[in-house]
């Protein structure tokens, strides 16, 4: 997307805002009529921003991901810890706490799944979070603290995956199981697969 003006920026935030809204409001239904009506502006402006519909609702997904690559995924959890154990339980509670908190969370990651330009964008999501991880497993290896044996890349992607299969039940239930007891769960097979030194 090219520079935008401060004011630019502004109206595509508020209508991101519309969008979340919409969203939530509908159960997933997205359409572009009513996110302009919200925002107080006419459809066509929502076209010079996003596209189309497809657009709208990538913007959306995007903006969920990087929210939660930067609360959870590259943030330190727990500078200045002594064991990769201690900074990723921390890691574990915050992802939990932050899917709980977000409202579109079980949206995006349940009932709009299916949806092509999410799926895509979920894919690559996956993938970036999978290379992270392996990257994180290195480091914990480099320390000493992960056996020297695991394969990251393969050990990311089961763990992420489990964890990611867990979240959805999680999500998915009423009532929701307690934030903490998940955590502590998810932990505890996280802590299992890796077996840390």
């Amino acid at each position: 997307m090219p520079d935008l003006s401060t004011k630019a920026l502004r109206t595509r935030s508020r209508l991101l805002d519309a969008a979340r809204e919409e969203l939530l409001l509908h159960g997933g239904a997205l359409e572009v009529g009513r996110v302009a009506e919200r925002a107080g502006v006419s459809v066509g402006l929502i076209y010079r921003y996003f596209n189309s519909r497809a657009g709208l609702l990538a913007a959306v997904v995007e903006d969920f991901h990087d929210r939660y690559q930067a609360e959870v995924m590259v943030a330190d959890p727990l500078p200045g810890a002594a064991h990769w154990c201690q900074r990723e339980e921390r890691r574990v509670h915050r992802a939990v706490q932050f899917l709980y908190a977000e409202p579109l969370a079980p949206l995006l990651l349940v009932s709009l799944a299916r949806e092509p330009e999410v799926a895509s964008l979920e894919a690559q999501r996956i993938a970036e979070n999978i290379r992270q991880g392996a990257d994180n497993i290195r480091r914990g290896q480099a320390a000493g603290q992960l056996p020297a044996g695991l394969d990251p890349q393969l050990v990311a992607a089961m763990v992420l995956g489990g964890m990611h299969q867990a979240l959805l039940e999680a999500l998915g239930r009423r009532p929701r199981p307690p934030q903490e007891q998940l955590a502590h769960q998810l932990w505890h097979f996280i802590r299992g697969a890796l077996a840390p030194v």
